[in-house]
């Protein structure tokens, strides 16, 4: 967990129009040794602060502009650190992935994607504002072995049970394991609406989904 002292530290690097400072942050990390998962959970818990900060009714300290603005930074962030993430496993499987309907932020998922990526899964991104038919059918036309929704806004986190049933309408519940994740999401919503896992972040949602394949994280 980033200590408080040097969370505002962290706002401030994501929120830099210019992104230059998420670029001297993650460089100056790498070069102390700093592994690039630690990195990424420091940028991860500002992110989440700037969501929380978004969504508050009572005193909404950020907006669309600054989850624009640190979502592309967080974006520079996971390019940088790519290189540097380890191959604990070479897996084969085949994840579909994608934000559900009425929810266009796609930072999460992004960087679940290239985490799979990093460890040999073949990801196909579905994009954001995803309909629970287009999930449904692209379950049926891909086979995927895994399916990943995400949701960062509290609104829109109900209709992953939508999708879910959908999958049971269509008769494909029991052909793909589903795990959900995102800020909005919680354990106890992914176990009631009947997903097969929950996530809180994605170096979580990978080890997961390397279980699913039988592979030790």
């Amino acid at each position: 967990m980033v200590r408080e002292a040097n969370l505002k530290d962290i706002l401030e690097i994501l929120l830099d129009f210019k992104g230059q400072k998420i670029k001297d942050y993650c460089a100056e990390k790498l070069k102390q040794g700093v592994d690039p998962y630690e990195i990424f959970k420091e940028l991860s818990t500002g992110l989440e602060e700037i969501g929380k900060g978004y969504e508050s009714k009572e005193f909404k300290r950020y907006y669309t502009s600054d989850l624009i603005v640190s979502g592309r930074n967080m974006k520079r962030a996971v390019e940088m650190l790519k290189p540097h993430f380890k191959r604990t496993a070479k897996a084969k499987g085949v994840v579909a992935v994608g934000t559900v309907k009425g929810d266009i932020h796609d930072i999460g998922k992004t960087i679940f994607s290239i985490m799979l990526e990093s460890n040999g899964f073949k990801v196909i991104d579905l994009g954001v504002d995803v309909d629970k038919e287009i999930f449904a059918e692209k379950v049926r036309e891909f086979k995927p072995d895994i399916l990943g929704m995400s949701a960062l806004l509290t609104s829109t986190v109900p209709y992953m049970a939508e999708v879910v049933e959908e999958l049971k309408r269509k008769g494909l519940r029991d052909k793909v394991k589903v795990i959900v994740g995102g800020r909005a999401v919680t354990k106890e919503f992914a176990e009631k609406i009947g997903a097969d896992a929950y996530a809180k972040d994605s170096v979580e949602g990978l080890g997961k989904c390397l279980k699913f394949l039988g592979i030790k994280p």
